[in-house]
This record gives C-alpha cells, structure tokens and sequence, in this order.
C-alpha cells in the first residue's frame, strides 16, 4: 500500500513537471471572491473584463486594479440576484437581451467583423448575452425595488435645476433649456439619481450583512 502512494506522488511530480504550463494557464479559475456560500473565480472576472471593452469597443485591461472593480460589480449583481430570487421580481426575458445584442451587432460593418472581434477578445456570443441579460435584469430590480420609495417635491425639482446650472457653469457648458421646458427631464434625472443613490445604500446594508472575502493575490 505505501509504495502505491509513493507511486502515486511520483507519477503526479512527473505531470507537474510534464504539464506544468496547462497547469498554470488554469490559474484563472481560482477563487476570487467568496459571497456567503457562493464565489467568484478570476475567469468570471476575466470574461465579465472582456466583454465589457467589447462592448465598449475599447481595448481590455486585465490589470489588478480593473479585476478589483470587475469583483465589485459582480459582487453586487451576485446581491442583486439573490434578492431577485428571494423576491420573486418578475425579469426580462432572454428577448431583451436579444434586442440590446442586435444593437451591438449593428455596430461593426459586417457579419464577418463581428465574429472577427469575438475571436479578438476571446469571447464568445453567449457570453455577449449574457452579460446584457444580467445588466438589463438588474436594472428591471432596481427600478422596481426603489422607485416606489422616491418621492420628489416640486421644490426639490427646482433646487436640483438650480445644481444641475451650477454644476455644467463650473465646467463651461452651455444652461439648459428653462426650467419649465425642461421640467420633464430634469424630473427623469433627478429620479434616476435618487434610484441610484437608493441603490448604493441597499447595496452597502447587504454587503455588512453578508460574508464576503476577496483573496488580495488575484488582483496583484
């Protein structure tokens, strides 16, 4: 029995002396992030990194720093998506994400430069898919989760117009329409921040309440 497990270790020393670069190219599946009982491997950082300057049509980076803020944003739709199956918000269909893929699409000149530029950046279509889908279903949450809470005045529209001038002056852009031309988008706005920052709390309340470790060597 002991010269099996001897022979055991041996023939795996070898492998790993043999095999030793497929092993290391399989680095990118370790544990990332830890969400309670669930984790985020660097492939998912990688690939979500990826897509993204897909989309974007801006080049990839891979850095630590870049793999840090990717671990974030998936974090949070990791939370996002445990609410969604708690709550039972209904969500978009796989059509929707369709929709918003023929959209990407629609940016390169043929069939051919798309798959081109899918083969570039190491991904593939379904990955495309399903990073819209989970992007087009998080916001379906969050609107439905926190615009029932906002409640804005007729002052508060004002106030926020008044910021809105202050804010594009400092930077030299041009003021905006009047205030009652405008009224309706400055409302849009002003909701969309109040949702935003809604957000940003829900998110930090169940970040406190929930177990979360980042491993530090992946984002070196």
């Amino acid at each position: 029995m002991r010269a099996r497990i001897i022979f055991m270790m041996m023939a795996a020393a070898l492998a790993f002396d043999l095999h030793g670069d497929d092993l290391r190219s399989g680095i990118l599946d370790r544990i990332a992030v830890t969400v309670g009982k669930q984790v985020i491997t660097e492939s998912d950082l990688v690939r979500d990194l990826r897509v993204a300057a897909f989309i974007d049509q801006k080049p990839v980076d891979l850095s630590g720093a870049a793999k840090r803020k990717a671990a974030d944003r998936l974090v949070d739709q990791l939370l996002i998506q445990q609410e969604i199956a708690f709550s039972h918000v209904p969500l978009p269909a796989e059509e929707d994400a369709a929709r918003i893929l023929a959209e990407v699409k629609s940016q390169y000149g043929s069939v051919g430069e798309y798959q081109a530029a899918l083969v570039r950046d190491d991904i593939t279509e379904a990955d495309v898919s399903d990073h819209l889908l989970a992007g087009i279903r998080a916001l379906r949450f969050t609107d439905l989760r926190f615009r029932p809470e906002i409640d804005i005045s007729e002052d508060d529209l004002r106030d926020f117009y008044k910021q809105l001038i202050e804010e594009g002056s400092k930077k030299g852009e041009k003021p905006p329409p009047p205030f009652e031309t405008s009224r309706g988008d400055v409302e849009k706005l002003m909701i969309a921040q109040r949702i935003s920052q809604a957000l940003d709390r829900w998110l930090g309340a169940q970040r406190t309440q929930t177990q979360i470790l980042y491993r530090d060597q992946v984002f070196k």
